[in-house]
């Protein structure tokens, strides 16, 4: 597998976890617009989840900027 193939399969993956993140806040909306009590629960791990993804596409973008300049 060359790096392109494996950068490629990574932004994929990367995609995958994005769409579970956003599945999550979609849920935490819901709690909190029923005011369950596992809301603030589930806002929490959403925030580190949304925090984590934004890390690790900064991370993905300077491996690409690296590789290409």
């Amino acid at each position: 597998m060359t790096y392109q193939e494996a950068f490629i399969d990574l932004q994929d993956s990367a995609g995958r976890i994005s769409d579970g993140i956003n599945a999550i806040g979609i849920m935490t909306m819901g709690l909190a617009q029923v005011r369950d009590p596992y809301a603030d629960g589930f806002n929490a791990i959403w925030n580190y989840l949304v925090d984590a993804e934004q890390d690790f596409q900064k991370r993905l973008a300077a491996c690409q900027n690296t590789e290409t300049g």
